[in-house]
């Protein structure tokens, strides 16, 4: 609950902005507060950075390029792939249903390039941090509290992000949230990695398929999902799988107990199936899941305007609006296994306007990632991992430019973005 009343404890801390969440747009938000020159704190709950890319061993980055191929995300995010890159844990591939191109990560190497990229633009990080509690004041975000191994403490800032990926600082500034009813959610994946895969093994949709069918042929408890996708890591060679789908709420810590369970049950029974009826997977092994599941949808920012699909799938652009490029489709997964996609007018990319990253409600707060301002059908494109390092660095760039005392300036957020190498 926030708090906005009565005379409060002395701050413990205080910084220009603080980000919430250390994932694509956590990180890139970060970055791009310390580069506008702001002193910069990032909170993480995990003992590494990477938001679901690390993790939920989500090892791939969608949205960096359009559907022919074009560049639409750099910035931070550029600097990432590059550094990825250098270190050899960087290969691309693409999905033969819907041409797009992703990135397959190696899970160590992307902690330790964002470890680096944080670093080098002086982000103050604190990792092992969960913020419990915000205090707002006359329509603005004053601070926030964090529980850590030490103790709880009282951080102000003049500007916040939110790139919690479930919107936790809103909820408890209490900034207006959009929670899509259950039944139109997006299902979470849990993703698996498997050993003692051999080269030239089966990894193909349709291999996957016929194994599955096999294996449900005789087992008392049939795979739910039959198709699934498999790749080839870089750096380990291990095999990527997703493949186990829950349609569950993942603000519900019950319900999402009991989808992690399951999801793990799942896991295990597609090895055996590949292990009986797929070629190259005789002496596979699981080497590990998630360590949770993938969430693709919880709260979404009530902001100060919505992208909607319309504009999203005509390829809208809005040149003096524009923070950031979408160029991935619209990718509804409204059930286990079954997924639709919808191509971008062309198979380019449309704008996202900074009024998508703004809180309608708290003046200094904004949010990227998973949470920027969208309906259903535009969140289905703008919530992939690439287009939340664009979101995540303006919503960095905005936050340090109101810090400063320029504040809600869109020329300016705009002209410090491209300072910064972005893609707007």
């Amino acid at each position: 609950m926030h708090r906005s009343e009565g005379k409060q404890p002395q701050v413990d801390e205080e910084f220009d902005v603080v980000v919430v969440g250390g994932g694509s747009a956590g990180v890139a938000a970060a970055v791009g507060a310390a580069r506008a020159g702001c002193r910069t704190r990032l909170i993480e709950k995990y003992g590494f950075l990477g938001g679901a890319a690390t993790a939920a061993s989500v090892s791939i980055y969608c949205g960096f390029f359009d559907q022919r191929r074009r560049r639409v995300v750099d910035g931070v995010g550029g600097r990432v792939l590059r550094r990825l890159r250098e270190a050899g844990g960087y290969q691309e591939g693409s999905f033969p249903w819907s041409g797009n191109t992703f990135v397959l990560l190696d899970v160590e190497t992307t902690k330790a390039a964002l470890d680096r990229e944080t670093s080098a633009a002086g982000v103050d990080v604190r990792l092992h941090s969960t913020v419990v509690a915000a205090r707002r004041q006359d329509g603005r975000a004053r601070e926030i509290e964090v529980s850590d191994p030490a103790g709880r403490h009282r951080i102000a800032a003049r500007a916040f992000v939110d790139a919690s990926g479930d919107g936790a600082l809103c909820a408890l500034a209490g900034a207006g949230v959009r929670v899509t009813p259950l039944a139109e959610r997006q299902t979470s994946t849990l993703v698996c990695r498997y050993g003692g895969v051999v080269p030239g093994a089966d990894l193909s949709r349709e291999g996957v398929q016929a194994a599955v069918a096999a294996h449900n042929c005789c087992s008392p408890e049939p795979l739910p999902r039959e198709k699934g996708v498999l790749a080839r890591l870089p750096v380990t060679g291990e095999v990527l799988g997703l493949l186990v789908d829950e349609h569950v709420d993942a603000l519900d810590a019950a319900a999402l107990t009991g989808a992690e369970v399951s999801a793990r049950r799942q896991a295990r029974a597609y090895l055996d199936a590949f292990r009986t009826h797929l070629s190259g997977w005789e002496h596979a092994c699981l080497l590990g899941t998630g360590p949770q599941l993938g969430i693709r949808e919880g709260r979404r920012l009530h902001a100060r305007e919505e992208v909607c699909g319309a504009d999203a799938l005509a390829a809208r652009k809005r040149p003096r609006e524009s923070i950031a490029r979408c160029g991935w489709p619209v990718e509804v997964h409204s059930g286990q296994g079954a997924t639709r996609f919808v191509p971008i007018e062309g198979k380019g990319w449309y704008d996202i306007p900074y009024g998508a990253i703004c809180s309608a409600d708290v003046d200094n707060l904004w949010a990227a990632g998973r949470l920027t301002g969208s309906d259903a059908e535009a969140f289905a494109s703008l919530r992939v991992m690439g287009t939340a390092f664009a979101t995540g660095h303006a919503a960095g760039v905005a936050a340090a430019l109101y810090a400063s005392g320029t504040r809600h300036v869109v020329p300016a957020v705009r002209a410090e973005l491209l300072r910064q190498g972005a893609c707007v």
